[in-house]
């Protein structure tokens, strides 16, 4: 069997493709990354959204023990029950807060890690794609008038 410089350039071609194709799979696959970012966000937002429902109780309990205060006067009535209920807004406001400060987190670990898939898929794939083809192309054509004579020759 006969080589020639036609089976080389197909050859060549091929291999580029299979870099190229390989190329977009990684770049393909790391930007799937970037869905898992976005669930993060929307996590956040959920638990800003739970935190903000959390404070509008706690400002409803506080109303509670305010109006329960008043029983504390009557002598059938043992103990404060408005000082429980405000034992338990506080408790509430104070669990808001960690919950939104966990929302606030986790929106920015989510939008990182959104930015960082969109990077790396950006960078590995022209790096897959790149390196080794931009080389062996370059070489291969400015060697292939010497290799054609050569396989003339042989």
């Amino acid at each position: 069997m006969r080589v020639t410089i036609r089976t080389l350039d197909v050859a060549l071609g091929i291999w580029v493709l299979v870099w190229l194709v390989a190329a977009v799979v990684v770049a393909v696959s790391i930007k799937q990354l970037e869905d898992g970012g976005a669930a993060v966000v929307t996590a956040g937002e959920g638990l800003q959204e739970t935190s903000a429902g959390l404070r509008r109780a706690a400002r409803g309990l506080h109303e509670t023990s305010d109006a329960l205060d008043g029983i504390d006067d009557l002598p059938f009535v043992p103990g404060n029950p408005g000082r429980a209920v405000e034992r338990t807004a506080s408790d509430v406001e104070r669990f808001a807060v960690r919950v939104r400060v966990t929302a606030r987190d986790a929106r920015i670990a989510g939008e990182d890690a959104q930015e960082s898939a969109r990077t790396l898929a950006i960078v590995l794939g022209l790096a897959i794609a790149l390196v080794p083809t931009v080389p062996t192309v370059g070489f291969y054509l400015l060697l292939r008038r010497l290799i054609e004579q050569e396989l003339r020759r042989a």
